[in-house]
């Protein structure tokens, strides 16, 4: 492109200005114009664009970032003023092998014997609630330590006469700890903090009081309903207490202090305090929109959650994100990192179309992955958010500070793009889709979760939850060609594909789904689900449920193969309801005679109640094309799943596909990455094993 030899003064500062694209050269110590030999700062180039759109209406301004750290004093803000237009993209984009990181932390060095510490200056408006020791999330002092939980004696919940959605709650707890809090002065015992895990959610307060009659303490809160009570079974710990600062990599916040045990002798340590609550602010309005931006190999890390106690919601849906996007089109992050902050990472949350995040990498979160849409429906739909796109992302350890929240959150949000994403790692669901309970109005239709690889999801902590889950109508919304494995509840209700409360008109197709606790796939409502073509292997106590009959066709379930080597292959109201089973294969690899559970409840069974698959034909009228048969897999308790012959699943007209195309793509060390470290497979096992109930 021809190059006009003049220049033009933006903010004092001087660029070249070009009849198209435009470079900007930026590093962490830059004091210079903007070329590539003297880089200006990243806060000062950011303030150029409104004068360089005005003076190139067209074509691309790239801001280029040198390698190191961009600590910011305050969040990026990008508008319609200083966003791109239909006509002119603005990119920021990192140097050819650069790896720049954008900041919102704040690094401290904590010194000390035994047990370290620093002083916090402003902490009362930082209230920093995570702490980070070489790029890893230390713990906050708990009792009992790290992935082991107390459980809950007598539970009472007493609303309040005047305000029926509070709660005064009273918790009996073991003696043991009884006794540590009833030494503590009334001061620093209004200051400790308990995080419940119950149902689907969790509840994080501070103590009021103890009964000394009865070794309970008692706290106060806001229900947001019956649902979001607490009682048994639930687990929960206690921390921010001197006491519990008793091994390595825990630390805790006295007043202005931060105090840290490292490992065995070191007395230094450098620390990073997330300072800001947000790092990146794209904020348009209803009648001018943020408009094509491509962030492109950055990297945005450290953020805070300013915490004040949290009262139980589903997916956590309360918590905001690192990165906030509001009534914007066409921004895309591609190649980008975010990772260690207290909250979600990013949120497309008003009015946002169009918009992509690929190839990038979102770990270490202290709630979700990834927003997309509000949890109400707006009623100008200008600002519903929809058609986005999530593709070949790695999200993984989530739920670190908020437990109920989701790797992917689609709320009220239609025509988006889920696929070869690796979702591993979370407290509660991997992909959660729709936000209507029941059959009213919603706009979450024709999503496509695609060729995800969900994995490593519940820790055994929470309940009534899933790899996929789906709520309301969905017309046109598919879920298919995934791999779907582990997913462990701590009560009832681990399953794989979890089609809730009015989910209808949902394809759930080629799906490949084993080692869950309650099921593969659990219908509890809905109309005209098609679960076709599916593999549901291993799971622990059934392979396929569904719940409750209405008047409506509920589901047809076809052509699928159920296999299992323990528990039952179906459960619940199959039988009554008004469903269409035909053509599976089912096969017990211990015992061919099982085949289906009598019960009418949600979630129990009676074992000795069961039919063969020739009594459950005749009983039903239902399956008569099916077949308890060897599905012929490789080596399934391998599991291989592809066959060593069709010649049974011809029977039921199953179609292969190719198992291993679901998850990431790209070079082999974006594969590898995509796998959990082996001590957070460890780590999730030994959490199953202690704490979930059978």
């Amino acid at each position: 492109m021809f190059k006009l030899l003049v220049t033009i003064a933006i903010s004092g500062i001087l660029v070249p200005a070009f009849a198209g694209d435009i470079n900007i050269y930026v590093s962490p110590g830059g004091s210079g114009d903007g070329s590539a030999q003297s880089p200006t700062t990243l806060q000062k180039a950011i303030a150029m664009l409104p004068g360089l759109k005005k003076a190139n209406p067209k074509g691309t301004i790239t801001i280029f970032l040198n390698d190191g750290e961009y600590t910011l004093e305050q969040p990026i803000l990008i508008t319609s003023e200083n966003g791109g237009t239909s006509d002119l993209q603005i990119v920021f984009r990192a140097m050819p092998n650069g790896h720049p990181v954008v900041s919102g932390g704040e690094k401290v060095t904590l010194e000390g014997t035994k047990i370290l510490s620093a002083l916090v200056q402003n902490v009362d408006s930082i209230k920093p609630y995570d702490l980070y020791i070489d790029g890893k999330r230390a713990v906050r002092a708990r009792t009992p330590n790290i992935d082991s939980y107390f459980t809950l004696g007598k539970v009472i919940n007493v609303p309040d006469s005047e305000n029926k959605m509070r709660f005064t709650q009273q918790f009996q707890i073991p003696f043991t700890e009884f006794k540590t809090l009833a030494l503590l002065p009334k001061s620093d015992l209004q200051k400790v903090g308990f995080n419940m895990y119950h149902k689907w959610d969790n509840t994080m307060r501070t103590i009021d009081s103890l009964n000394l009659l009865d070794t309970s303490f008692y706290s106060t809160g806001t229900i947001n309903g019956n649902w979001a009570l607490i009682g048994k079974p639930a687990m929960f710990y206690f921390e921010n207490y001197p006491a519990a600062l008793d091994t390595f990599n825990e630390w805790i916040l006295q007043g202005d202090t931060i105090k840290y045990i490292p490992g065995e002798n070191v007395n230094e340590e450098e620390a990073v305090i997330p300072v800001l609550n947000k790092l990146l602010i794209i904020q348009g309005d209803s009648t001018h929109a943020v408009e094509n931006i491509l962030f492109d190999g950055i990297a945005f890390k450290y953020c805070n959650y300013v915490f004040s106690g949290y009262e139980a919601y589903q997916a956590a849906q309360k918590i905001d994100a690192a990165i906030m996007i509001d009534n914007a089109q066409n921004i895309r992050f591609n190649h980008c990192e975010i990772a260690h902050i207290g909250q979600y990472a990013i949120w497309l949350r008003k009015g946002v179309q169009h918009c992509e995040i690929t190839n990038s990498y979102l770990h270490d979160l202290g709630a979700g992955g990834i927003r997309i849409g509000e949890t109400a429906i707006r009623e100008n739909k200008s600002q519903w958010t929809s058609f986005n796109k999530v593709d070949n992302c790695i999200i993984h350890s989530g739920g670190l500070d908020f437990p109920s929240a989701v790797g992917i959150f689609i709320a009220q949000s239609g025509n988006n793009i889920i696929s070869h994403n690796d979702v591993g790692d979370f407290r509660y669901t991997g992909i959660s889709v729709g936000w209507v309970w029941g059959y009213a109005f919603s706009p979450s239709v024709n999503n496509k979760i695609i060729y995800n690889h969900i994995h490593h999801i519940g820790w055994g902590v929470l309940s009534d939850m899933a790899a996929v889950y789906t709520l309301g109508i969905s017309n046109g919304t598919e879920v298919s060609h995934n791999r779907i494995d582990d997913i462990y509840s701590y009560d009832y209700g681990g399953w794989g594909l979890y089609t809730d409360e009015g989910s209808s008109n949902i394809l759930l197709e080629d799906n490949l789904v084993y080692h869950t606790k309650t099921g593969g796939f659990h219908q509890h409502y809905g109309e005209n689900n098609i679960i076709r073509n599916n593999i549901f292997a291993f799971n622990k106590k059934f392979q396929a449920q569904f719940s409750r009959v209405e008047k409506h066709h509920s589901l047809d379930f076809k052509n699928n193969i159920i296999l299992t080597n323990s528990g039952y292959l179906l459960q619940g109201a199959w039988q009554t309801g008004n469903v269409t089973l035909d053509s599976n294969c089912y096969w017990d690899m211990n015992n061919d005679k099982v085949i289906f559970i009598q019960s009418t409840g949600s979630y129990g069974a009676n074992p000795k109640n069961y039919l063969t698959l020739k009594e459950w034909q005749q009983k039903s009228g239902k399956d008569l094309h099916s077949i308890m048969q060897n599905p012929r897999f490789v080596n399934a308790s391998a599991y291989n799943f592809k066959f060593k012959s069709k010649s049974v699943i011809k029977k039921i007209g199953f179609k292969p596909f190719d198992i291993n195309a679901a998850g990431v793509t790209g070079d082999k060390q974006w594969k590898e990455l995509a796998k959990l470290p082996k001590a957070v497979i460890d780590a999730f096992d030994s959490s199953v094993e202690r704490n979930m109930l059978q």
